[in-house]
């Protein structure tokens, strides 16, 4: 790379890392100075659909409160495909469902949420899906709830979600786990920064819940709207400074389940081909135009065009890819075809992990070999109707190429690249 190329790219990093300390001031300031932040509460920021679950917090009198409850964040006027199949899954789960909305909910959508929930409410939108937790859980405590529920769930619709066959499964895996040692259910883990649970789907016990630990951090916790403060104040603290202090947790999708379950399949003579598992994985291209791949996905690509089943040793392979990159991403697709993960996060092709084509033609696959009934069918096809129209509206990295700005605040960069273990 000459000297001049090498200028520009500096200049680029520069220009984004002024953006987003801008963006930064800009929101703290609003945490600080407004109405909302700082100087508000969880009642000023939060305004109930319906009157038929009212609280009277002047009296102190409390609603029934059900054993299983579920926050679940959300950022639409409306309520769509997916957000409803998770509903009804959430409510298959035996959770009664506190809807907090970052929007204003159109009136005519209302009836549709208060069948799915037991709780609904519209938020002030500061502090993004993290500032909708913490709203939820200092609202279920000062109401009581958090001293006599079993489980509590928090969620959002960041992800498309799959019903059938793979909503089954997890109401299975939560009821396992509601009758296990473990003290926390969490979907993915990551290895980013530090070893983290990430934070779209995580269910805990009243260990956790009731904790001074967990209720401190909440009640302390800053709801700026920040995407960096956010993740790494917000997600990554939470696990670092509440969840590691809580043993044994447990993690429905990740690289070592996979593995088994892959090496299962080896053992009775089908694992899947290598083009199989290619076709699942992102796309290959960025990696292989910004030099040689890393000597993990170099392995793999060896076989590539020869119809082979994979080996053990690039099974191993597969696992470090995962582990060395966001899961969420990286295993988008793997999770659900061969764990039946019922998550697919709605980021993957803005962040450039994977293309339109690719992503809406895997998740067609997800979702077909999810079907379990006709309604089932018809519940997918909307959702993949909806997909197209989110990721769509979201672009590619080069949907931002003109607008720096947008990007940075974002997190879009110019696209996935596998990893380099020595980097």
């Amino acid at each position: 790379m000459g000297i001049l190329s090498r200028t520009k790219k500096e200049l680029q990093r520069l220009k984004r890392k002024g953006f987003i300390l801008a963006d930064y001031a800009d929101k703290t300031s609003e945490y600080f100075f407004g109405p909302y932040g700082r100087n508000s509460n969880p009642l000023g920021r939060l305004v109930e659909l319906s009157d038929r679950n009212q609280y009277n917090h002047d009296k102190g009198s409390c609603l029934q409160t059900p054993g299983r409850i579920a926050i679940f964040a959300a950022f639409s006027n409306r309520l769509g495909a997916s957000t409803k199949a998770y509903l009804q899954a959430l409510n298959q789960a035996g959770f009664a469902v506190v809807y907090i909305n970052n929007s204003t909910t159109l009136k005519s959508e209302i009836p549709i949420i208060l069948k799915l929930t037991w709780r609904a409410l519209d938020r002030v939108n500061i502090g993004r899906d993290i500032g909708a937790y913490k709203d939820g859980i200092l609202l279920l405590e000062s109401e009581g709830h958090l001293d006599k529920c079993e489980l509590l769930g928090i969620f959002n619709d960041s992800t498309t979600f799959i019903p059938g066959k793979n909503t089954d499964e997890l109401a299975r895996k939560i009821n396992s786990f509601s009758e296990s040692p473990c003290k926390g259910l969490f979907s993915h883990a990551s290895t980013d920064v530090k070893p983290h649970y990430q934070s779209f789907f995580q269910i805990l016990k009243p260990e956790i819940f009731r904790s001074n630990r967990f209720l401190s951090f909440w009640r302390s916790y800053r709801h700026i709207s920040h995407r960096g403060h956010s993740i790494y104040n917000g997600e990554i603290a939470l696990s670092t400074k509440v969840y590691n202090y809580f043993k044994p947790n447990m993690i429905l999708y990740s690289s070592e389940s996979l593995i088994e379950h892959l090496s299962e399949l080896q053992e009775a003579g089908d694992a899947p081909f290598y083009s199989e598992l290619l076709e699942l994985l992102p796309s290959i291209s960025r990696s292989l135009d910004s030099g040689a791949p890393g000597y993990s996905l170099r392995c793999i690509l060896e076989h590539k065009d020869k119809e082979l089943r994979i080996s053990k040793l690039d099974l191993y392979r597969v696992a470090e890819l995962i582990e060395n990159s966001n899961p969420s991403h990286m295993a988008a697709f793997l999770y659900p075809l061969y764990l039946r993960c019922p998550l697919v996060k709605n980021d993957l092709c803005s962040a450039g992990t994977y293309s339109l084509a690719q992503a809406v033609s895997l998740l067609s696959k997800a979702l077909n070999n999810s079907v379990n009934t006709d309604d089932d069918a018809k519940q997918a096809r909307l959702i993949l109707e909806e997909y197209i129209q989110v990721i769509n509206s979201k672009g590619t990295p080069r949907s931002y190429i003109s607008n720096t700005r947008n990007a940075s605040i974002k997190g879009i960069t110019s696209g996935f690249v596998y990893p380099k273990f020595n980097e």
